[in-house]
């Protein structure tokens, strides 16, 4: 008794022109690139929201403060907000 013999088609390999790889395997490399990309540009957009928030609150202390007076405060303000 040959166990290949027997169980030949167990023992044989996938070929490269399976189903897998034709059909799955390159729509799912596409899917984790698009998600990866839209990870990173909201990471980059919260950052940049993030930092311009933090500009505002020092931008505050500085005119509660008595820093600076409210229209210099305004138009730093608006130079801030208006990238949104």
């Amino acid at each position: 008794m040959d166990i290949q013999k027997d169980y030949q088609y167990h023992f044989q390999s996938m070929s490269q022109d399976s189903f897998v790889v034709q059909y799955l395997f390159i729509p799912i490399i596409i899917f984790l690139v698009i998600i990866l990309i839209y990870s990173y540009i909201k990471k980059k957009l919260l950052r940049d929201d993030r930092e311009d928030l933090e500009n505002l609150k020092h931008l505050q202390e500085l005119r509660d403060s008595g820093t600076i007076n409210k229209d210099e405060f305004e138009k730093k303000k608006n130079s801030i907000t208006s990238k949104w």
